[in-house]
């Protein structure tokens, strides 16, 4: 899978927006993706430190890998076993990043893939859609996690729900 404009104007918009000061890039096609970015920051003189791991074992690498501000994941999950792709992706959310991005061609048709990925696969994880492309007459998606946007508060959360104030003064509890 080649990294197309598209996904560069996306990922570039969903970085500018969260104004990350740590980015880390999981697989080598994730590097063009975060340059630009990092091009602006450092023409603001501000610093935005960028890791990438793109080796064979990335859940290895990542036990040795800190706190980011933001992730990206490109050409990777689809070439892993998917149990361990899902292990990767539960590790970024939990651990490492309150918010990523990944990039992922959906369905079967695919050539050199481990494993094949559906919407719902990656909505399991808590994730969104952001986007979807055309490549080849195949699909392409972005989607992202957001730790702050992950889940809406319900309103019957709400406290003032919780104790009934209207019956604080006529009853003993």
């Amino acid at each position: 899978m080649t990294v197309a404009p598209d996904y560069s104007f996306d990922v570039h918009t969903l970085l500018t927006a969260s104004q990350p000061g740590s980015i880390l890039v999981v697989g080598r096609d994730g590097e063009a993706l975060v340059s630009e970015y990092v091009r602006q920051k450092e023409f603001l003189n501000q610093s935005c430190r960028v890791e990438v791991l793109a080796n064979n074992d990335l859940l290895t690498q990542l036990t040795n890998t800190g706190r980011f501000d933001t992730g990206v994941v490109v050409n990777v999950i689809e070439h892993m076993e998917k149990k361990k792709a899902g292990q990767l992706l539960a590790r970024l959310r939990d651990v490492h990043t309150p918010r990523f991005c990944l990039i992922v061609p959906i369905g079967t048709g695919w050539t050199g893939q481990r494993s094949t990925w559906e919407p719902n696969d990656l909505l399991g994880f808590g994730m969104s859609r952001v986007s979807r492309y055309s490549q080849d007459g195949k699909t392409v998606e972005l989607y992202k996690y957001d730790i702050a946007t992950y889940k809406k508060t319900p309103e019957w959360l709400n406290p003032s729900n919780w104790a009934n104030p209207h019956l604080w003064d006529k009853y003993r509890w």
